[in-house]
């Protein structure tokens, strides 16, 4: 039987694959995280992508998402909307998700969600409002075992602050999502819609890769979103090794998804 479930105070929601055989929720409510017994990833090859999903508002998006979830072992997705249709979706796909909602929209959760074919061993997350519109933002880090290795694999999952006025909003949101990941010395990757549509808010963006020691990716294609001639969309990594990447046009949403394929070799260099 499927099981989901809801805690803490940042809306945090956890479902595992009705695929997946794993023991019953344990609750750990010092720090909000839920703890499962996980699958793991293969340290040869982890693929993840990167989509901002527009809501489902897009022509067709069930068909592409279907297909990544089926191609990749990690899904980052922001502005997803949790309806039945993207809950059969991922149940289908055989993929445990978490989430952390921001709002809800006509009654469906909406917010960031981390979907993988291996089940998370702990996730939380923390969300802020829009300081001019006051619609929330929320990110969500989660912990994934790699096969053979005591290491786990942090993936932190962000929808940045849009509407600002200056930059003290845009900083103080960065400054939440490292003092909640800081603290993880082992591969990480750091990914989601950063609304980095000016050179400050690029430079905020790129202090943060130096701070923990992040590497970005060089990409072979030129089709990530833009805003202002700016791309918004990153994903960057450390302890991991790049095997390849590629940006995907499509119509299901108004962003380009990303995929990264990445291995893992214990004692890489950050």
């Amino acid at each position: 039987m499927d099981q989901e479930q809801r805690c803490g105070v940042d809306n945090i929601m956890i479902r595992r694959s009705r695929i997946k055989r794993v023991p019953a929720i344990t609750m750990l409510p010092e720090d909000d995280s839920v703890i499962f017994q996980p699958t793991k990833l293969s340290p040869q090859r982890i693929s993840f992508l990167n989509w901002n999903l527009y809501k489902g508002n897009g022509v067709d998006w069930q068909t592409d998402l279907v297909r990544f979830a089926r191609e990749h072992d990690v899904l980052a997705i922001q502005e997803a909307r949790l309806d039945a249709a993207l809950h059969a979706l991922l149940d289908d796909a055989g993929h445990s998700w978490s989430m952390n909602t921001a709002f809800y929209l006509k009654g469906d959760a909406a917010g960031v969600m981390t979907t993988s074919s291996a089940t998370a061993n702990g996730s939380s997350g923390f969300r802020v409002s829009e300081p001019v519109i006051r619609v929330p933002k929320s990110a969500l880090v989660s912990y994934y075992a790699i096969e053979g290795h005591d290491e786990r694999l942090l993936v932190a999952n962000i929808h940045s602050i849009n509407f600002t006025l200056g930059m003290k909003s845009y900083r103080a949101q960065l400054q939440q999502l490292y003092d909640a990941i800081s603290h993880h010395d082992g591969p990480m990757i750091v990914a989601g819609d950063f609304n980095t549509w000016s050179d400050r808010r690029m430079r905020a963006v790129e202090l943060l890769v130096q701070q923990l020691g992040l590497e970005d990716i060089e990409y072979r294609q030129p089709h990530r979103k833009q805003v202002f001639g700016y791309e918004i969309d990153h994903v960057f990594y450390r302890q991991l090794e790049v095997i390849d990447n590629r940006v995907w046009p499509v119509t299901s949403s108004d962003h380009n998804p990303i995929s990264v394929f990445f291995s893992y070799k214990q004692g890489a260099l950050i």
